[in-house]
């Protein structure tokens, strides 16, 4: 089939490669459908002049697209007085069950453009805004605001495809508006397709404007959102239209995009410690992942590592990052987490945040963090929030790791038992290899019975008694001996808890 639509024709070429909406005011004529099966194609209703009607088919193909005028060979086949009728090249689908009819009209899909028909209705709705005056961007609005009545069902069931659409009506309209937007006199509250992006049902619709995977559809939004980046990516509605624009995969845009995040001053930690922007940055973390701006990214969350770590919501962006790229283009943000590695420790959120950095982090900077905290475990292990990394750290299961930490901890059993946070370290250094090294502390400390008496230090004797028990280590006789020995100074208290331990591990033995 002879394609009318070749980017090579003149007429296409000037359509194309326009700035302004008028991309999108090329119009098939009046398509409607009968019985979800087909199109009838109504030239009547088309506009006169010289413009060329588009003919591109929603589904991006070109089977059974319509010709321009210029096409003699097929004028005989769709006369341009009557309705004819052709089997489309993709389904209709009906979203809702039932063909909706948009602002009151019947099933009518102008294609790519707008009926002039349909526009003359519209030119007697009054604009409150000031840009309406001259721009009518938005025609199908009650009280010309953008954002009232979507029907995203329309683009699937027969409705007016840009019935709630955007239409410059002149060129004066359209160089008044290039030339404010220049001289940065829009808001984005002025921008009126990012008034429709912040909206439920407008955002809604312009995604759906998506599939109909038309480049010049999306690179118009583009244009006329990405000054307003970081508000649209941060927005409840408004992310899930930038989600759509970065899952396009436009180099161009994409490194537009990329630059106005991370360059000085950019948008990125604010983005990212944003409720919903987090989401966007995630999002776009995903999309680079094997692009080289990926490198972008890592290195502006790298500039703000602590300030992200630290945060409830930041810190997520780290860990998709760490999940996403590989360890290499990561290396950045490991370099910075062992840089404030103890800072981060010792610090309410920002040990949370570690812990979940240390199960992610890979290649020979992990090593050299763990090693790290090996190093300052005696400091780490008596921090309310430092001992939780520790303890993260041997749930890691590395059996030269958890020897380094129990082998620096020699000395400290007693004194950390007693601690609140400590407490759960010492009974996991006693369910590890390194058991030995805190019962052994324990026979010959003169302070057993101030731990077996302690609110926390009583727990941890306890998992000695039964873990020592467990693997028939000699050494839970010598310990139940010593606790013995001043059975009256158990009696009261936490101590309590010790004797009824031994009581029924004996009662057990004589059973056997």
């Amino acid at each position: 089939m002879e394609n009318s639509a070749d980017p090579e024709s003149p007429n296409s070429r000037a359509s194309m490669n326009s700035t302004s909406l008028e991309t999108l005011q090329l119009s098939f004529g009046n398509l409607g459908v009968k019985n979800d099966e087909k199109f009838e194609i109504n030239y009547s209703a088309a506009p006169q002049g010289n413009r060329v009607p588009s003919s591109l088919p929603l589904n991006g193909s070109l089977t059974g697209a319509l010709p321009g005028p210029g096409l003699s060979n097929r004028e005989s086949i769709l006369d341009s007085s009557e309705m004819e009728s052709f089997e489309p090249s993709f389904n209709l689908m009906n979203l809702n069950g039932a063909a909706h009819q948009p602002n009151g009209f019947s099933e009518n899909l102008t294609g790519y453009g707008f009926v002039e028909a349909y526009m003359d209705n519209l030119a007697s709705q009054e604009r409150d805004h000031s840009m309406f005056n001259n721009v009518k961007w938005f025609s199908g609005f009650p009280n010309g605001t953008p954002g009232v009545s979507f029907h995203s069902e329309a683009i699937f069931t027969g409705g007016n495809l840009f019935g709630n659409g955007f239409n410059i009506s002149t060129e004066y309209s359209t160089a008044l508006w290039n030339q404010q937007r220049i001289n940065g006199n829009l808001s984005p509250e002025q921008n009126e397709i990012m008034t429709m992006a912040m909206t439920e049902d407008g955002s809604k619709y312009l995604q759906d404007l998506f599939l109909l995977k038309d480049p010049r559809i999306r690179n118009l939004i583009f244009e006329e959102v990405k000054e307003y980046i970081f508000q649209l990516m941060t927005n409840k509605h408004g992310r899930y239209l930038f989600q759509k624009l970065i899952e396009s995969e436009d180099e161009n845009q994409l490194q537009i995009i990329t630059d106005k995040l991370t360059v000085s001053g950019g948008h990125m930690f604010h983005a990212s410690i944003d409720r919903y922007g987090t989401y966007s940055i995630k999002k776009l973390i995903k999309v680079l992942e094997k692009s080289p701006l990926i490198t972008k990214v890592v290195r502006a969350l790298s500039n703000n590592f602590w300030e992200l770590m630290i945060n409830p919501t930041g810190h997520y962006v780290i860990t998709e990052c760490l999940e996403i790229v590989d360890s290499q283009k990561n290396d950045m943000l490991y370099i910075e987490a062992i840089n404030k590695c103890l800072r981060l420790a010792t610090h309410e959120r920002g040990c949370v945040a570690l812990n979940s950095f240390i199960y992610r982090i890979k290649g020979p900077r992990r090593d050299q963090l763990l090693n790290l905290i090996c190093h300052h475990v005696v400091y780490l292990a008596q921090d309310p929030s430092g001992n939780f990394v520790v303890q993260c750290v041997m749930g890691l299961q590395h059996p030269e790791i958890i020897d380094k930490i129990c082998s620096r901890l020699k000395g400290y059993y007693v004194k950390v038992s007693m601690q609140k946070g400590g407490s759960h370290l010492v009974e996991k250094c006693l369910r590890s290899s390194g058991m030995e090294h805190v019962v052994n502390e324990f026979l010959q400390s003169n302070k057993l019975f101030q731990v077996a008496k302690d609110r926390y230090g009583n727990y941890v004797l306890q998992t000695a008694l039964t873990e020592t028990k467990k693997t028939g280590s000699p050494l839970h006789e010598s310990l139940a001996v010593k606790l013995q020995q001043h059975p009256n100074s158990l009696q009261h208290g936490y101590g309590r808890n010790i004797l009824k331990l031994m009581a029924q591990s004996a009662v057990q033995q004589s059973v056997i």
